[in-house]
């Protein structure tokens, strides 16, 4: 990949395209990065690359040949010739992930009051990396450089980005190291257990938790049709509804009465209704939970323990996929968290059973 940013202030490139992650993709010959100076494409022989605005106003604007004849001398029939500008499109890692495919791409750095707007027209897109403003449009480069950069083929391996938080549209899960405990925070016991699988499960149930305690707006939401009928006019109407606006469940029809129309869904569109629906589940599912849990205290039956134990950890996920967004935050949090140390105390009872197992085989090979 070769990356050609254009700037009025090519030494502010400097220090990031030397250390880290990026140096050594540019040693390493996956990626070629150059900053030019828009000033070396004036025809002015001061070198000036701004004038004052049309119409009047406060601010100098960036002139249209110095960047028009720039990018005319590096642009290529597979170039990207991409604006950072505050008006363009809000970045984010799907957009990263696409420029990483990129043969060519050319950054245009913005500077003081901003550019003629005719400079648009030879871009083939407009990135905003936030709903502020900044001097100019250096550091968005480097950042778009940055995320871009490390997806490239061969840079990084693979798999330290494959579960990069945004990827799937959820944030990444908690990560610890050494020591395993420091100043009385424990790491979670399902992380020392050496049981793939259940670390797997718990890292995405996280991912979920995580994304919706900071992230809510992230979790996408299926659409569906409320229909209803006109009192006045008979007609019925088909009403586009996001899934958040309702929650769907499937009532109990009963079959013992020819009066009653049989439903196979139902979507209660009233927040506080929805709640109490919600809340009597989840409080007879918990009950159930409790007794379950309460038992096993009193025994070492692995298997049971084993299964109440998968139990919680799919009704957790349940939880987060389809009743969370329709509960009270204090109420969700606190039954995820009541979930969470159920789940807690099952596993290190589980690593008990195995190591009192283990002890015992060992007591009889001797």
């Amino acid at each position: 990949m070769k990356i050609d940013i254009l700037t009025l202030f090519p030494n502010m490139f400097d220090g990031f395209l030397s250390e880290s992650i990026v140096k050594r993709a540019i040693e390493n010959k996956k990626v070629s990065i150059n900053a030019h100076n828009i000033r070396d494409y004036s025809k002015d022989k001061h070198k000036k690359v701004d004038d004052t605005p049309y119409g009047g106003g406060a601010g100098m604007v960036l002139m249209c040949q110095p960047i028009f004849d720039a990018v005319d001398s590096l642009k290529s029939p597979k170039s990207r010739v991409i604006l950072m500008t505050p008006q363009g499109v809000p970045y984010n890692q799907k957009m990263a992930s696409s420029l990483s495919k990129s043969e060519h791409l050319i950054l245009i750095c913005g500077h003081y009051e901003g550019f003629d707007e005719r400079i648009r027209s030879i871009a083939d897109m407009e990135i905003s990396i936030g709903d502020y403003v900044l001097t100019g449009g250096e550091l968005p480069a480097m950042i778009v450089t940055d995320s871009v950069v490390r997806l490239v083929d061969g840079v990084i391996d693979s798999e330290s980005h494959q579960n990069d938080s945004f990827s799937d549209d959820l944030l990444d899960y908690p990560t610890y190291t050494k020591p395993q405990n420091y100043k009385g925070m424990e790491v979670p016991d399902v992380l020392v257990s050496g049981n793939h699988k259940e670390i797997e499960k718990w890292r995405q149930t996280e991912k979920i938790i995580k994304t919706l305690e900071r992230r809510p707006d992230l979790i996408k939401h299926k659409k569906g049709y409320l229909i209803t009928k006109d009192n006045k006019t008979g007609e019925i109407l088909s009403v586009e509804f996001n899934k958040i606006d309702g929650f769907e469940v499937t009532p109990k029809n009963d079959a013992r009465r020819e009066d009653i129309i049989s439903v196979n869904k139902m979507v209660i569109v009233k927040p506080s209704f929805a709640e109490k629906v919600i809340k009597l589940k989840v409080d007879k599912k918990m009950r159930n939970l409790y007794d379950k849990f309460n038992y096993l205290l009193t025994t070492d039956d692995e298997d049971s323990t084993a299964a109440v134990l998968d139990e919680a950890v799919r009704y957790r996920g349940f939880i987060i996929k389809n009743y969370a967004d329709f509960m009270g935050t204090k109420y969700r949090d606190t039954i995820l968290k009541k979930l969470g140390i159920i789940i807690n105390e099952l596993n290190i009872k589980m690593n008990l059973i195995y190591e009192i197992k283990e002890s015992e085989l060992s007591g009889k090979t001797r």
